[in-house]
């Protein structure tokens, strides 16, 4: 019993020994193990485990004994000095005024040139707002309010009303928006923003529209002239440093507002809209056709044009004219009339902050009316 046990144990060690060797052997082909580590292994009959520690061991001081390698430098292209056929080749053919000593004549556009120019630019930029702006598209159903944008979680409660009275021009949005539409009076939405639930509508103001946006929690109201101002100013009092798109807060950017809003537009607004100029009101009353004569004037705004035909303070009555306004101004030398657009509360306050204002448009405004200043 003891000799099949010993014969056993011998066979089978035997058989491992072969194994052993034959898996070194496949190790030594594949470039795992040097030779000699092998077969001194074998011999010594060391577990395969310490052979490749070992093996890993040497290969890496193999690896990094010797000095590292250095990239060679690449050779830098040499031009050809000299007069050879490369100089020749790169001597200018003829020499500007510049470098032959010569003073160069200055280059004077003319007025025909300037206007020529500037009415190119004009129509590029008229383009591409053309290319920027959405189209309109109109439905077929009729839209009414209440109704839900899901796109930005906008409640449109009221749709209100088109203005179509004094300064109808002014409750439009500006033609470079992404839709070019009517701002109706009376218009109503809701929407929750910073966890709170804000109402915004809009009024009739003296010379335009009045976006207003309330804080439903704490019924603070804020207003403006355009639909980002209010919004603006809900940022600044919670102090977060970030910006909001007014029109996408109010609706106005979603295409299924606008479709509703055009439900109630005439013809002629309806083209106004969709080709995006102006809609002034078909009969104009005497301020409108007068603000439209002052912005005839050099350096006078939309804006300003509106101040000057509605005003009483510049000699007591509403001029209806340029030619009215300039005999007046010329009385004293367009001092009060300087003073008016300097500094009176009934400008526009974007105006009167505008650096530009007081030292380039004012002055313009007096010498177009032949006033000195």
């Amino acid at each position: 019993m003891k000799m099949k046990m010993t014969e056993t144990r011998t066979d089978y060690e035997s058989e491992r020994e072969q194994r052993v060797k034959a898996n070194r052997s496949k190790l030594v082909r594949l470039g795992l193990s040097s030779p000699s580590s092998v077969l001194s292994a074998v011999a010594r009959d060391v577990p395969l485990g310490r052979v490749e520690s070992q093996t890993k061991a040497s290969y890496a001081a193999a690896l990094f004994s010797g000095p590292p390698r250095r990239r060679k430098p690449k050779r830098r292209k040499q031009r050809p000095s000299g007069g050879g056929a490369a100089s020749s080749m790169l001597s200018p053919t003829r020499l500007s005024k510049r470098l032959r000593g010569e003073k160069p004549e200055a280059v004077v556009e003319s007025k025909e040139g300037k206007e020529e120019r500037r009415g190119e630019e004009e129509g590029a930029s008229s383009a591409g707002r053309g290319r920027t702006r959405a189209q309109l598209v109109l439905c077929k159903h009729e839209i009414r309010a209440p109704f839900t944008l899901k796109s930005i979680g906008v409640t449109v409660l009221d749709l209100g009303k088109i203005h179509r009275g004094q300064w109808k021009n002014k409750y439009w949005s500006n033609t470079g928006c992404l839709f070019h539409h009517a701002y109706p009076v009376g218009y109503k939405a809701t929407k929750w923003h910073f966890n709170k639930l804000y109402t915004m509508w809009i009024e009739a103001g003296e010379y335009g529209p009045t976006f207003a946006v309330r804080e439903e929690e704490t019924n603070l109201v804020f207003r403006g002239e355009s639909p980002t101002k209010p919004w603006t100013k809900v940022c600044l009092h919670k102090r977060l440093g970030t910006r909001i798109s007014g029109p996408l807060h109010f609706g106005f950017s979603d295409p299924t507002t606008q479709a509703a809003i055009a439900q109630m537009y005439s013809e002629s607004e309806l083209q106004a809209a969709l080709e995006g100029s102006r809609a002034w009101n078909e009969i104009l009353s005497p301020q409108e056709k007068a603000a439209q004569e002052f912005m005839k004037i050099e350096g006078v705004g939309e804006r300003t044009a509106m101040v000057l035909a509605t005003t009483t303070s510049l000699g007591g009555t509403q001029h209806r004219d340029r030619d009215s306004l300039a005999k007046w101004a010329a009385e004293d030398g367009g001092a009060m009339l300087k003073r008016f657009l300097l500094t009176s509360e009934e400008m526009p306050e974007n105006v009167l902050l505008w650096p530009a204002w007081p030292a380039r448009f004012v002055p313009r405004i007096l010498s177009h009316l032949g006033c000195e200043n």
